[in-house]
């Protein structure tokens, strides 16, 4: 037998529509925000930790003051890491920037081709996308040094694996985007620069990956003091210290959770509204549900009718605002990443916990917060509801 509650429902919407409507569209762009983001955020996460292995992004690098001997490679290698020359040439540009050049990297700190295709001869260069985006340049552009006397047509905008943040210097307290660019030339290009300028940088990857941070200190540390006693060093920056490198993972990790408390945060705002809600209709129809209630309607019966409409307002909002989060405000939120950093092409990730966090936990809050004021509100006896009287306590004289 059809519970006779249910043809109220529609009555009880159309009553309270603007309410509804309102909290619904709240609902929906809340939830689709959120969730893109997660899942823009969870791609992001994966495709940033998996290029540490694609990539083979560096364990560290050091500067010397001078290119190490052979010998002295062979030294530093036998102290359980494999050494990689990441040497680079900075160039002031006509725009008042500053260029890092460096040679193609083949096989350490890889390249992801962005767009258009990487430099095969001289004159050519691919830049990074964030600093070409920042400085209104693209494929196709030309690039001008500071004095004039070169120039170099950009054929690509690529992403450094080893500047996902753009940091000149790595004891800078910001990145700069705008003012600082990195970028890959041909072997034969980089030797027509100013070799005057040329920095030895070198890179390293371990025998042996450190399976802790705190072991990559220690290891990091001891590596510092022998290779200190085979050449002088002029900077020494381990992984775990190369802002370029991790400043990106912890600010998408942080950023996580700040929008998930946000998340329920209004979730739970909407649920007292909805209580409110709910209070002013029991209120309104208190001798309608005195009449129910002596008619044989139990309490639980009158608890699940009234939440029904909150529920299924949160349900439906929630599965809307997926719908958009994985289509629409996924752009908006990855957009907002490649906006600030110099990310890798990433491939979405469908999160389950992305949905059970957007979807299945505010039902779960709405159901909650609801059934908490409808067993306070329907607690009185049906001679209270019939008389209006909708007070809990006694009346003192």
């Amino acid at each position: 037998m059809k519970n006779p509650l249910r043809k109220r429902l529609p009555r009880e919407l159309k009553g309270e529509l603007g309410k509804y409507l309102v909290v619904f569209i709240l609902m929906v762009l809340t939830i689709g925000m959120v969730s893109g983001f997660l899942v823009a955020d969870g791609s992001m996460i994966v495709a940033y930790n998996d290029g540490f292995d694609k990539y083979n992004i560096e364990n560290g690098n050091f500067r010397t003051n001078q290119q190490i001997y052979k010998s002295q490679k062979e030294e530093i290698q036998n102290l359980g890491i494999k050494l990689y020359e990441n040497f680079y040439i900075e160039e002031l540009l006509d725009n008042g920037s500053t260029m890092r050049f460096f040679k193609n990297r083949t096989e350490i700190n890889g390249v992801c081709l962005m767009k258009g295709e990487l430099p095969k001869a001289t004159g050519e260069i691919a830049i990074d996308r964030m600093y070409a985006d920042n400085n209104e340049l693209k494929v196709g552009d030309t690039l001008k040094s500071q004095s004039g006397k070169q120039t170099w047509k950009i054929t690509g905008l690529v992403a450094l694996s080893d500047y996902s943040c753009l940091f000149q210097n790595n004891n800078d307290s910001m990145f700069d985007s705008v003012k600082f660019g990195v970028s890959v030339v041909t072997p034969e290009e980089f030797d027509t620069l100013d070799q005057d300028k040329l920095q030895y940088n070198y890179s390293w990857i371990y025998d042996k990956q450190p399976k802790t941070e705190k072991e990559e200190k220690d290891v990091s540390e001891e590596l510092m003091e022998n290779i200190g006693e085979i050449v002088t060093l002029e900077a020494f920056v381990p992984r775990y210290l190369n802002q370029a490198i991790t400043f990106t993972g912890d600010d998408m990790g942080s950023d996580k959770a700040m929008m998930i408390i946000l998340l329920y945060i209004v979730i739970v705002i909407m649920a007292f509204v909805f209580g409110i809600t709910i209070s002013n209709t029991i209120r309104r129809e208190s001798g309608v549900i005195g009449t129910l209630r002596a008619s044989g309607y139990t309490r639980r019966e009158l608890i699940r009718h009234y939440m029904a409409l909150p529920v299924l307002v949160t349900l439906v909002g929630a599965l809307v605002g997926n719908i958009l989060g994985y289509t629409v405000f996924k752009n908006v939120c990855a957009g907002m990443y490649y906006g600030s950093y110099s990310l890798p092409t990433y491939v979405t990730v469908w999160s389950a916990e992305a949905f059970l966090l957007t979807t299945v936990v505010p039902v779960i809050i709405m159901l909650v917060v609801n059934y908490v004021v409808l067993r306070h509100k329907l607690k009185l006896s049906p001679l209270k509801f019939l008389r209006r009287d909708l007070s809990s306590g006694r009346r003192q004289k």
